[in-house]
Formats: C-alpha cells, sequence, structure tokens
C-alpha cells in the first residue's frame, strides 16, 4: 500500500479475507502515518519512501494511493521494477500524466487497473445487468446527483491546485466511468460550468457537467461539496430508457464503505414499480465478501494477475474520464463545448485562478470562516414564510 491516509483504511481492513493476496507493506514518507498503519491492521514491513517498495523482490504488486499528481512518478519508478499497479483515481490530473502511465506498464509488461471501485458495488452491478437486459429499452439521458458536506477536506490535497482539481476531479472519475460503462458508450463531447463557493477552497467546490455520448446518449453530472441536506455523501442516479426508468439511491448512507445495499427501483412503461435491492444474507463475513466494493476491485487486480487476464478497469478507462474532466475545466473556463478525445496541455494554475477571480466577483464571501474546516457561526435564521390564507 503506497500512502498511508485516508484511502488506506479502505483497503487495509479486506486483506483478512482476501485469499489471493497478503498485505506485506506499507509506504509513506510520514513514519508515524505508516507505522500507525501498519499497527493497526497487522502488516509487517514499514516503507519509508517508494524506491524502498520498489527494490523490495517481496513485492509482487502495489496499490497507488498517493496524491494524484504523484501518480506517474510512482508508477513509472514501480513499473519499472516489475510490480503490477492497481491506480487509485484520479488516475491523474493531466492527459499527459495519463499517457505516461499507461506507457510505463506497457513498456515494462505489468498490469495497470485503474480503481473505479464503484463499478464492483453490488447495486451499480445491478444496473448493469438491468441495462444490459434490454428492460429499459433504448437509454437516452442519465443523470448523476453528488452531494456532500466535506469541511474537513479544506486544506487537504484533494482540493489543492498541484493535486489537479477539486469536487470534479475527485468524484467526476467515478460518475462519468459508471454512466460510460452502464451504457456502453464512450464520451463525445463535454460542455460544464464549475465554481468555488468556500472562501478557502483553491479549486471548485460545486460543478455541472453535460457529457454527450457517441451514441447519442446525454449524461448530466451535478456535484457539490456544500451540501447541508446529509451529513454524508451521498449518491443517486437516474437512467431513462424508451421502456422504463431505473433509479439507483445511495442517499441513506456512506456508499463507499456500507455493507446496507442501496435502494434500486424500476418504473416500467406499463406503470408498475419494482424494487430490485440487492438482498441481504446472515454471514457478517459473506456480508463483506458480497458488499466490500474494495474487497472486491482487489480481488479482481489480484485474479488479473494470477491468471494473466486483461483488468476489469483498464488503464484506457481511467485515461477516457480523465479526459472528459479535463475537457469540463477547459469548457467551464472558456464558455464552450470541447471534444474527446482531448490531448492538450492545459495551465490549472491558470484555469483555477480565473475560476476563483470569477467566483469572487459573482458569490463573495457571505459568511465567514472560524478555522479551516469549520464555517462560522450562521446568521440569525428569518422569519418562517408564510403563504398568505386563501379564500375558499
Amino acid at each position: 500500500m503506497i500512502g498511508c491516509g485516508q484511502v488506506s483504511h479502505c483497503y487495509a481492513p479486506i486483506f483478512p479475507y482476501l485469499s489471493d493476496g497478503e498485505l506485506t507493506a506499507v509506504v509513506d514518507t510520514d513514519e508515524t502515518a505508516a507505522r500507525g498503519i501498519a499497527a493497526k491492521y497487522g502488516v509487517g514491513k514499514v516503507c519509508l519512501d517508494v524506491q524502498q517498495a520498489a527494490d523490495d523482490a517481496e513485492i509482487d504488486a502495489v496499490i497507488v494511493g498517493t496524491p494524484p499528481n504523484l501518480h506517474a512518478e510512482h508508477v513509472e519508478l514501480l513499473a519499472s521494477s516489475g510490480k503490477h499497479i492497481l491506480c487509485e483515481k484520479p488516475m491523474a490530473p493531466t492527459v499527459q500524466d495519463c499517457l505516461r502511465i499507461i506507457e510505463a506498464c506497457r513498456q515494462h509488461g505489468v498490469k495497470l487497473q485503474i480503481a473505479h471501485m464503484k463499478r464492483f458495488m453490488r447495486g451499480n452491478q445491478k444496473v448493469k445487468s438491468v441495462v444490459d437486459s434490454g428492460a429499459l429499452g433504448k437509454v437516452f439521458m442519465a443523470e448523476c446527483h453528488w452531494d456532500c458536506a466535506v469541511p474537513q477536506l479544506i486544506g487537504t490535497y484533494r482540493e489543492q491546485k498541484e493535486s489537479g482539481g477539486g469536487s470534479l476531479q475527485d468524484h467526476g472519475p467515478h460518475s462519468f466511468d459508471l454512466i460510460r460503462w452502464w451504457i456502453g458508450s464512450d464520451i463525445h463531447q463535454v460542455s460544464a460550468s464549475i465554481g468555488i463557493i468556500h472562501p478557502e477552497r483553491p479549486t471548485e467546490d460545486f460543478a455541472v457537467a453535460t457529457l454527450e455520448h457517441e451514441d447519442g446518449m446525454v449524461s448530466y453530472h451535478h456535484m457539490t461539496r456544500v451540501s447541508y441536506g446529509r451529513e454524508h455523501s451521498q449518491d443517486t442516479y437516474r437512467l431513462y430508457g424508451t421502456q422504463g426508468t431505473l433509479v439507483l439511491k445511495n442517499d441513506h448512507h456512506f456508499p463507499t464503505t456500507s455493507l446496507e445495499p442501496p435502494e434500486i427501483l424500476l418504473y416500467s412503461q406499463n406503470g408498475m414499480v419494482q424494487r430490485l435491492d440487492p438482498g441481504r444474507v446472515w454471514s457478517l463475513t459473506d456480508t463483506i465478501v458480497q458488499n466490500s466494493a474494495f474487497y472486491n476491485q482487489t480481488k479482481a487486480f489480484c485474479e488479473c494477475i494470477l491468471q494473466d487476464s486483461r483488468p476489469r478497469v483498464t488503464g484506457e478507462d481511467g485515461l477516457h474520464v480523465m479526459e472528459a474532466v479535463v475537457a469540463a475545466y477547459v469548457s467551464a473556463w472558456k464558455g464552450v463545448k470541447v471534444g474527446l478525445p482531448f490531448r492538450e496541455r492545459v495551465d490549472l494554475n491558470a484555469l483555477f485562478h480565473d475560476i476563483r477571480e470569477r467566483s469572487r466577483t459573482a458569490f463573495g464571501s457571505d459568511y465567514a470562516v472560524a478555522d479551516a474546516g469549520t464555517l462560522g457561526a450562521a446568521s440569525p435564521l428569518p422569519e418562517p414564510f408564510r403563504p398568505p390564507r386563501m379564500k375558499e
């Protein structure tokens, strides 16, 4: 495990259930963080830099969980030492770095799987099977709403310009990839609007992106980190077909690590409504194995190495959605639609500087910030609105 931040707590707990792989080492330049993860999860080896892991003959494969702007550098080093790569999303902040990752793994003959773990959630796999069955007819439109209130991320690498973006870069690869995978149609053209509401955020905390797919379908993606509806992340999807509409709701739990199945509703042309939620099992072990996306993703990664098969999520999959994310940024910056493939170099520092200036002009700072990650005291609530009495 390269990187002992938050993501390591998603991977490390699943290894006791995994018969095809063993977590042999954790790697971080922060010795306290590395030794803390090793002690908590019973990992026998601690490395304090990536070179140590690259030189360790006992390590066959790595999970790259460092900040995205370091992915290309780390993958090139590890792949050159023959290590197979499970690379966390976002794959890299630039298209050029994504291409570097693909080429390094190709050149050294190692497997490359991108960690789009939402493909491995049971509910999302159920949606895929419903779409493939033809029950929806021709899917012509899809939408994603992904809202979360996460002031604790302010100041972390996930919201820094150096890492390549904010909410859209962090969540967009998941929703873009899911829709593309469900429907089986690449992204053809992107248009988007983004902005920065919180005065301490250097990158976008709300975004709306519209994707035109090659088969004519349109998907709409709404994301914000300034959301007061629920405490934790929530994502809801709707697929509109000529014969039915499918709704997937993850908004009653934190879907990344929850073992609770989502709500799936199929609205048919004849007016029928069906609940298609995945079932539950009595055994806790079976529940974890069936429902943990990180378990199933890592198991698939081990299998593609042991069986010398094609990874379930390829480097090209990761590249395609990151092209779309960068294209969305450019679209919002320049006010134009942007087509794919998109291979231009983009000055992300200039882009976010301009977006921040526009947002400051448009929104100002209409609330104070007591400290990083905490919103200041709210203004007094206005009197509740009471509609006038209507004559009967």
